[in-house]
């Protein structure tokens, strides 16, 4: 569907081998606290969340909704004054712009690495289940335009008093350098369909790329991944959203791993899914059109990033389907948009490709 150039890797057994749970992937020692803190879940919820309730009502949200919603990340919003009076209004009392830092964004991985994302399910219209997901990074794109790049974090340096993550001249200049230094795709990806060298056009420049090719359940948890990442290209952790182009974006694979109450599997709840998000705030305002919220919450004010783009692989059954036509129209929607950026990005996502195939 979108290209070709890319040799999946498989186990011998095609399908089995590809989606085999994720469950292998867990660290053992994780599985008492997994269930003792899920187990916690189910008893508050039930009580403590009204919002679990509206199950029985036809209103209520479905399933799928219920999973967009628990999957989306919310990080701290930074703010920047705005630069030019065409982004002042005269009754405009607000003269900041939200951001968030990248770094944000894993450490809001942190503990569904650790113990996987609870999605509260409704089987049957009245049985409530808590399904966990585990997490993995499928696939990262960061555009920029290098010299708008270098003049942000310079001016980022010269602003700060204090220690920043930014400290040199040099600093800024090594983020772009070059395709060779900042972007994985040498290093980390063998058959890669993208050409070779630096890639600057309608989109800017590709600063970073990485595309996970390992079968699931051998996978690292999103967190521990990007750390290892950031260890090769720091800026993964230090990039502002504001400082980016709307072309960037990151991909989530989410695979199931464990429900509670445990019970009988459940064979509808097979359903794997890769959510697309955002890594571009607009620097005109959070009035833009851009798929970002603000939210804000009675300690401090934080941004969501929705889910923009989604694809699903195993989706079936009532437990998807009971409100009919509604949940697969949403979801072909929201593969379309995934759709179309990748393909505006030139870009062949092997997660996406072999979803598409099945």
């Amino acid at each position: 569907m979108l290209g070709a150039g890319f040799q999946l890797t498989r186990g011998r057994h095609g399908e089995d081998h590809f989606y085999k749970s994720a469950k292998g992937a867990r660290k053992p020692n994780h599985r008492a606290d997994q269930l003792r803190r899920a187990q916690s879940d189910v008893s508050n919820g039930r009580s403590a969340n009204p919002k679990q309730r509206e199950n029985e009502s036809p209103s209520g949200p479905t399933n799928l909704e219920r999973f967009l919603e628990a999957v989306t990340p919310s990080v701290p919003a930074h703010y920047s004054p705005k630069t030019s009076l065409r982004e002042r209004k005269a009754d405009d009392d607000d003269d900041k712009v939200p951001y968030f830092v990248l770094g944000d964004v894993w450490e809001s991985f942190a503990e569904w690495s650790a113990y996987g994302a609870g999605v509260h399910l409704v089987l049957n219209n009245k049985d409530r289940v808590i399904q966990y997901y585990v997490p993995s990074l499928s696939g990262i794109q960061i555009y920029a335009d290098p010299h708008a790049l270098s003049s942000s974090l310079k001016a980022r340096r010269l602003s700060d008093d204090s220690s920043s993550d930014v400290s040199t001249d040099s600093d800024s200049e090594r983020v772009t350098a070059g395709m060779d230094h900042v972007s994985l795709r040498d290093q980390l990806l063998e058959d890669s369909s993208s050409d070779d060298g630096e890639r600057l056009g309608s989109q800017g420049r590709l600063m970073f790329e990485y595309l996970e090719r390992d079968l699931p359940y051998i996978r690292e948890p999103l967190a521990d991944k990007v750390s290892d990442l950031a260890a090769r290209f720091p800026e993964l952790k230090t990039l502002r959203s504001c400082d980016l182009l709307p072309s960037s974006w990151f991909s989530v694979a989410w695979y199931p791993i464990y429900k509670i109450p445990t019970g009988p599997t459940v064979k509808d709840l097979d359903a794997c899914f890769l959510t697309y998000h955002s890594l571009h705030t607009p620097v005109a305002g959070p009035s833009s059109a851009q798929p970002m919220s603000l939210v804000q919450p009675i300690e401090s004010e934080k941004m969501s990033l929705p889910v923009f783009g989604l694809a699903s692989y195993k989706f079936r059954g009532f437990v998807w389907t009971q409100n009919g036509g509604s949940e697969h129209q949403l979801v072909n929607s929201l593969f379309q948009a995934a759709d179309k950026l990748l393909r505006s990005c030139h870009v062949s996502h092997p997660d996406l490709l072999f979803f598409c195939r099945r």
